[in-house]
């Protein structure tokens, strides 16, 4: 059986996923458990309430054996394969550093084993995102791979902005205060202000109302041109114009004319179809003799 056959019938793979995406998940699971094995043995709370409540419970050997043992799916390799290296450092944090260091993900992840950063840090060097840790991107869009040490660190800007740190505006929008808002879809290009009247140029099928008031409105291509054809009705709609046939009439060739009379011309040209097609069938009929072979009349007459 050929590779790609097999391929096909295992069907699509799922994309591998990064160290820093196993310890966190790694880490949100571990933590899941941790709270319901708390909720389960009287409802759950911090580490000192857990201690006064649930007693040698809180930092049992059997506790944390439930917690491990449902941390990693049964077909999660990676997770897996971290847990079991990681197994000592989680059972030293479990029994002795929770008060010390109480978020696993900064501890495990982050320190220990560093294949992550905190928030709003990227890169090897776990560096600021642009714009910093508080307000990375301006606060209108988000760092890309942020938390990640194989992150891209840039910004992913919201609709509208751009910059390194999604501190600009796109053509066709606008600042507004401390935000970017978007020009009049009838502005041609940019624009000064918001809506209609803040257009610098009016896309086609509009002007500017007057020499005074600069907002675009609809030209009336009935009013000012109309169609050309008596027999047409100009139809304005926002931006464009359409000619139509009055009632009536229909279009041929371009031209608007009777229905009565398409419909004469149409009876004609189907008549003159049918003569044309029963003299060709007429004519087909007709079988002219082999050469050298008299017909019965001429066989007759030399008789």
């Amino acid at each position: 059986m050929s590779l790609l056959l097999i391929l096909a019938l295992l069907g699509p793979v799922a994309s591998e996923k990064k160290d820093c995406e196993v310890c966190r998940g790694l880490v949100e699971k571990f933590n899941e458990h941790l709270e319901k094995t708390a909720r389960q043995n009287y409802g759950g709370g911090n580490t000192a309430w857990e201690e006064k409540s649930l007693g040698s419970y809180a930092k049992s050997e059997t506790r944390l054996v439930e917690i491990i043992e449902k941390t990693c799916g049964k077909k999660d390799y990676k997770c897996g394969t971290l847990l079991e290296n990681k197994e000592e450092f989680l059972e030293e944090w479990f029994f002795k550093k929770q008060e010390s260091h109480p978020s696993l993900f900064s501890y495990l992840c982050v320190e220990d084993h560093p294949v992550c950063c905190e928030k709003n840090r990227w890169g090897k060097d776990c560096a600021e995102c642009p714009g910093g840790v508080d307000t990375p991107c301006s606060g209108v869009g988000t760092c890309r791979g942020e938390g990640d040490r194989e992150g891209a660190g840039t910004c992913n800007c919201d609709k509208g902005y751009n910059g390194t740190t999604c501190e600009g505006c796109k053509k066709m929008w606008l600042r507004v205060d401390d935000r970017c808002e978007e020009c009049s879809k009838l502005c041609k290009g940019q624009c000064t202000g918001l809506g209609p009247s803040g257009c610098v140029k009016c896309i086609k099928g509009y002007e500017f109302r007057d020499e005074t008031d600069k907002e675009c409105v609809d030209i009336d291509e009935c009013t000012r041109e109309g169609c050309g054809d008596p027999l047409e009705e100009c139809m304005n709609s926002a931006g464009s114009f359409e000619c139509v046939c009055k009632k009536d009439y229909h279009r041929v060739g371009g031209k608007c004319v009777l229905e009565d009379l398409y419909a004469d011309e149409n009876e004609d040209s189907e008549t003159s179809a049918e003569e044309e097609t029963s003299a060709e069938v007429e004519t087909s009929a007709t079988v002219e003799p082999p050469v050298g072979e008299a017909s019965d009349s001429e066989t007759k007459d030399e008789l």
